[in-house]
């Protein structure tokens, strides 16, 4: 029997994938399966390798994209699975048009992008990275650094726009630090749901004027493009901090340099840009009162393990037939009669349950927020209903 490939387009050698398959599926089904990782440079070796592939890795440093003229080539794929949370760099509508099933790992990463939040938050306050150079080079500023304001997270107003998985963690780390917290979100908590989170819904306008730190969790979407964008920037307060932990293309960038180097907020933490890695000549890298990070809040150790583990469960299942979660454009897999013996293909079908969408643009989170009615929902270890598609409430 001819052997099924993985076509892997993450930086993840062949033996890798090999070995980590091993250890979560066992040896024997590790060793049925061909690896094969995409070395190529152009659209049209990718066009090429595509074409051979029963399941394709995606990219988790996002320089490896899946356009429409990739994806009308990988006629034999079952299955594309996102290795992270955010797949912008996938056409996930023409998968859908040939009942390919886009999958990503949502809820992998909530907790150590939300740490990160916090850390950076501390840092901005606290003025750690000013601290820490002119303590290194000899400079001993206990009384110079009142000048640059060193305060206190207790007592601040935390503004989170964003309230999906990960703005909830968010949430749950900062209550014992005694902040208010306010947030915005398309589609908004319950009370119980408010309740239980501590949390105060408030227009983005209002929020924006009015929080002392702004932590940003959406998805990138034609709407949340540039959504902090110069208007929005010119209301935050003189000592504002505002924190991307969201998709670079979120905040204008320029905007936020400006500002910055005016004075006119407090200052600003990124772990996303607009261009990945950003550009010397970016205005950004030059700005005062900013820390910056290379994408890696939701890139531990212990996250990385649990996005590799969920994305090879999923590759498994679909190679097996077997239900597939966290799908994001609303294709699952089904098998006919006959695949009920060993050896038939499997034949991606669109979900039946569903009514005819437009698919989304969200770039980050998963389905509509609306789904179908009649599914029913549950909780397991991962949310989702029983169409198949993960949910969550707002971003």
């Amino acid at each position: 029997m001819e052997k099924k490939k993985i076509l892997i387009l993450s930086p993840l050698d062949e033996g890798i994938v090999e070995n980590l398959m091993a250890m979560m599926a066992g040896v024997e089904f590790a060793k049925s399966i061909e690896y094969e990782t995409f070395r190529g440079e152009t659209p049209q070796e990718l066009v090429e390798a595509v074409s051979s592939a029963d399941v394709i890795l995606g990219d988790y440093t996002n320089r490896k994209k899946l356009s429409a003229r990739v994806i009308e080539n990988a006629k034999r794929c079952v299955l594309i699975q996102q290795p992270s949370v955010g797949y912008q760099d996938i056409d996930i509508e023409q998968a859908a048009k040939m009942g390919i099933p886009v999958a990503n790992v949502a809820g992998a990463n909530s907790v150590p992008v939300a740490e990160h939040t916090v850390m950076l938050a501390l840092a901005c306050l606290k003025k750690l990275l000013t601290a820490h150079d002119k303590t290194k080079n000899g400079q001993w500023a206990q009384d110079e650094m009142a000048q640059y304001g060193i305060f206190e997270l207790n007592g601040k107003t935390v503004g989170i726009v964003g309230m999906g998985r990960i703005g909830k963690e968010v949430s749950k780390r900062l209550d014992p630090f005694g902040v208010r917290i306010i947030y915005y979100d398309k589609m908004r908590l319950d009370e119980n749901q408010e309740k239980d989170l501590g949390v105060t819904y408030c227009p983005l306008d209002e929020l924006v004027s009015n929080a002392d730190i702004i932590t940003l969790h959406v998805p990138l979407t034609d709407e949340t493009r540039k959504l902090i964008d110069k208007r929005r920037i010119s209301m935050m307060k003189p000592n504002a901090i505002l924190i991307n932990v969201a998709r670079g293309e979120v905040v204008d960038e320029d905007a936020l340099a400006e500002a910055l180097a005016r004075g006119k907020i407090g200052g600003a933490a990124l772990d996303v840009f607009v261009e990945e890695p950003p550009s010397p000549s970016s205005a950004i890298l030059n700005a005062p009162n900013v820390i910056l990070t290379p994408h890696i809040a939701g890139a531990t150790n212990e996250a990385r393990l649990r996005i590799i583990t969920a994305s090879l469960q999923n590759i498994k299942a679909a190679l097996e037939g077997s239900d597939v979660v966290n799908i994001v454009n609303g294709i699952e897999l089904k098998k006919s009669a006959e695949q009920c013996s060993p050896g038939t293909d499997l034949i991606p079908l669109r979900k039946t349950c569903m009514p005819q969408i437009q698919f989304p643009q969200n770039q980050y989170g998963g389905q509509p927020r609306s789904t179908a009615r009649g599914c029913t929902y549950h909780e397991s270890h991962m949310r989702k209903n029983n169409c198949g598609d993960a949910i969550r409430s707002g971003y």
